[in-house]
């Protein structure tokens, strides 16, 4: 049976009818088109998950860390007398919440190493290929720039920078993917704290002429067995340095904290800037956050953060609506 819903619903109301009628229905011959009448499907568009960061529910503190991005930081724009750039990220950074760093991710991929050996097939070689760009575009950007700049001046408040506290040591960034890794991949959807990450080489592979590419390998213990996983780090090209196994040679060719919080602040909405009173800094902070001369892959990622904090904002309302309209016990 099919459930038919008349749009002239007072004159047709919704009925059940079997399937077969319905279809005889739509393959009759239309007299003015003399076409079948047919029939469309409709859906919702689909969205491609973000390609390099995404932003995590995973801990409850994502609840503080959304109502700071989209209901304080336009109030202390609008409160605090911001007279140039550095000002502005200077209010957005000092007050980051302790768990920010806990919000938002780079995606990594990890596949069993017994799955590829020491080579990547062009699938792979394909999606490190745009997390890549998608790394370098970020980079380029000229609001980069300007986090960098402000992050590493003496006078910034980068300690106070959750996401910044520690070093980015990929080795031990790869050592936790590892264990979230091998915890997706046995099915488990609890703690990984029952994993431990035994052994960890960093990689460069280099083949026929190909741009070298990042691989980390990591052994995973979880008191009863172990395996091997690899993760395939995405880096900018520009700062792309080839050599043997050690966490220091490779230090800033990963995603970093200077390029996710970039990336956070171009997927702010553009209503988050309009409380600022300088009109000429408003408008130059307009110019640095806007996606519309930004390069599509950017483009796209920076519209898939967007669209995730619309709906953790949507999601933070409904649950203080929820406490609200709670029964006092």
């Amino acid at each position: 049976m099919a459930l038919i819903l008349d749009v002239a619903r007072f004159k047709y109301p919704p009925h059940w009818v079997p399937l077969t009628l319905l279809w005889e229905a739509m393959d009759r011959t239309d007299e003015t088109t003399a076409q079948r009448r047919g029939f469309m499907l409709i859906s919702r568009p689909h969205t491609e998950p973000g390609l390099l960061y995404t932003l995590s529910c995973k801990h409850e503190s994502w609840v503080g860390v959304a109502k700071y991005l989209m209901d304080d930081v336009p109030l202390l724009l609008k409160s605090e007398d911001v007279k140039d750039i550095n000002k502005v990220l200077h209010v957005v950074f000092l007050s980051l919440p302790s768990s920010f760093g806990d919000f938002i991710k780079w995606v990594a991929e990890i596949r069993r190493q017994e799955d590829g050996g020491q080579s990547l097939s062009q699938e792979e070689k394909g999606r490190l290929s745009v997390k890549d760009e998608v790394l370098k575009q970020v980079q380029e950007t000229d609001l980069f720039k300007h986090v960098v700049a402000f992050l590493s001046s003496s006078n910034s408040c980068c300690r106070n920078v959750p996401i910044l506290d520690q070093e980015d040591d990929l080795p031990d960034i790869a050592a936790s993917v590892c264990c979230q890794g091998a915890e997706i991949l046995a099915g488990k959807s609890a703690s990984v704290e029952g994993y431990f990450c035994k052994e960890k080489c960093v990689k460069c592979l280099k083949a026929n002429g190909d741009k070298p590419i990042t691989l980390i390998s990591g052994t995973v213990v979880d008191g009863i067995s172990e395996q091997g996983l690899d993760v395939l780090v995405p880096s900018s090209q520009t700062k792309m340095i080839c050599c043997g196994c050690g966490p220091s040679s490779h230090i800033g060719m990963h995603p970093a904290g200077n390029d996710v919080l970039t990336a956070l602040l171009l997927a702010l909405p553009p209503v988050t800037w309009s409380g600022i009173k300088d009109e000429k800094l408003l408008q130059e902070i307009d110019a640095l956050v806007s996606t519309e001369h930004l390069p599509i892959l950017l483009q796209e990622e920076v519209l898939h953060l967007r669209r995730q904090l619309h709906l953790l904002k949507r999601c933070q309302e409904n649950r203080v609506d929820q406490d609200l309209g709670a029964p006092l016990s």
